[in-house]
């Protein structure tokens, strides 16, 4: 009999385990795939992989105006993806030891629910049954199919099986101008496919802060990455890999887009096979499910879908089970969108001060003015914060440019802590840097103006 069962070795499952193994528990883990789940294997870590190979491509490609002349300049697909799956490879075998360290039994089967009363019964694939005392669901989430004429026939590329491709497509269209849809346009973009995104929202980055959604609009069209927004995909036909034909309307009139592969990005949704639920794992602000002592974390609750975000679920359903009573807050939750330039935001967007009513000031510094933008040669973007001005505490951050995802983390931090400006501005920021955009814009909502005009 276990203390504490976890279905599901992805983000939240496997922090959770090794949380609840170091608060002298004895747990176990049921995964059927690999652990550390898809954020390891599929997502987070591939992704920014090729992010990196596709920025050093580039580099190489544009390295004349610093005066760097290259002889010779070859891409091999081939390599980069063998490197993508050893850096994967990597880390999943350090997590394979940290579970060993905490003397974590992980049970690689599908794991059946069968029982959710008192006594929580998992049925592994072989028919052996894993007992524990209380249960943690963490099953992640699965790619989104929508119902779209001839779209399984087309045998779509997903955001799995694209980061396997072993040679440049010519052609790449995708459906879906979200996160993944956005980066996966970003990379082959930059190795030197024609891509065109489909996205039936009137925006990129549905939710985003509407002025930097607008903004990474700019950017990518600059980069010539075609987009069309408030496009509805109605028909697919040919096979992804040879041709394909994409027919969408947009604004009452009916278009197509040609082209050699098709990637589906059209969102994920919980991963519920086997679980007695619908649409989701529904839970209360402690993490807690309608059955005693069964708890879920990360994707499978629906919400954010962000590793960061289970790895903390994952955790207060332990401490939890623990009886901390800790409910879940959301303030101030980093999201980090590796675009080309980058995009990262924390707490309230313009538009949800706006529609709450609150009293707040917009203050925007812009790239232009930071020294190390200009080092660079990056000076495209800006940092925009929402401040509320009764309070004189930060709303919201919202950052594209060089670093974003880096750098994002101090406004992260402004908003879930409460912190006045009057501290914020006493922080020495390091000098050339791009965090130092941060600490300027905390300078102006002071209202001191050192590197640029006032308005």
């Amino acid at each position: 009999m276990y203390d504490i069962l976890i279905l599901g070795g992805g983000p939240a499952g496997y922090m959770a385990a090794i949380h609840g193994a170091q608060e002298g528990k004895k747990v176990a883990v049921i995964e059927e795939d690999k652990l550390g789940g898809t954020c390891l294997n599929w997502g987070c870590i591939p992704t920014k992989t090729l992010v990196e190979g596709a920025k050093h491509w580039s580099a190489a490609e544009n390295a004349e105006k610093m005066g760097v002349f290259l002889e010779q300049k070859k891409l091999d697909m081939g390599k980069m993806i063998d490197y993508k799956d050893e850096v994967s490879s990597t880390l999943r075998q350090g997590l394979e030891q940290l579970m060993k360290i905490n003397n974590i039994d992980v049970y690689n089967s599908r794991g059946q629910v069968d029982s959710l009363e008192e006594e929580k019964v998992i049925i592994l694939k072989d028919g052996k049954e894993i007992k524990g005392e209380n249960l943690i669901i963490a099953t992640g989430s699965k790619n989104a199919v929508p119902p779209i004429e001839g779209v399984q026939e087309v045998n779509p590329l997903t955001s799995n099986s694209a980061l396997d491709l072993r040679e440049v497509p010519r052609e790449l269209i995708i459906i879906g101008a979200g996160v993944i849809g956005l980066e996966m346009a970003c990379i082959y973009a930059k190795l030197g496919s024609k891509v065109t995104v489909l996205e039936m929202m009137d925006q990129v980055i549905p939710g985003t802060d509407k002025e930097i959604a607008k903004r990474l609009l700019f950017f990518l069209k600059k980069r010539g990455i075609k987009i069309e927004t408030s496009a509805m995909v109605k028909k697919i036909t040919g096979k992804s890999g040879t041709s394909v034909e994409v027919t969408y309307e947009q604004k009452g009139k009916e278009k197509m887009e040609k082209g050699q592969h098709l990637l589906l990005s059209a969102g994920r949704i919980p991963a519920l096979d086997g679980l007695p639920f619908d649409s989701k794992v529904e839970v209360d602000e402690f993490l807690r499910t309608k059955w005693l002592g069964v708890y879920a974390a990360g994707d499978v609750i629906g919400g954010y879908q962000l590793a960061h975000v289970a790895y903390y679920e994952g955790i207060t359903a332990v401490n939890n089970i623990l009886g901390q009573g800790k409910s879940v807050d959301y303030s101030g939750v980093p999201n980090s969108v590796f675009t080309d330039p980058p995009l990262a935001t924390a707490g309230l967007t313009e538009e949800e001060a706006k529609d709450r009513g609150l009293d707040y000031e917009i203050c925007k510094f812009p790239y232009s003015a930071l020294g190390r933008a200009m080092t660079s040669g990056n000076i495209e973007g800006m940092v925009k914060l929402i401040v509320d001005r009764g309070a004189n505490k930060v709303l919201g951050m919202h950052i594209i440019g060089s670093d974003a995802t880096e750098i994002i983390h101090v406004g992260a931090a402004a908003v879930r802590l409460g912190v006045s400006l009057d501290y914020l501005e006493k922080i020495i920021f390091a000098h050339p840097t791009y965090s130092e955009a941060v600490g300027e814009i905390f300078h102006m909502a002071q209202g001191h103006y050192y590197h640029t005009p006032k308005r």
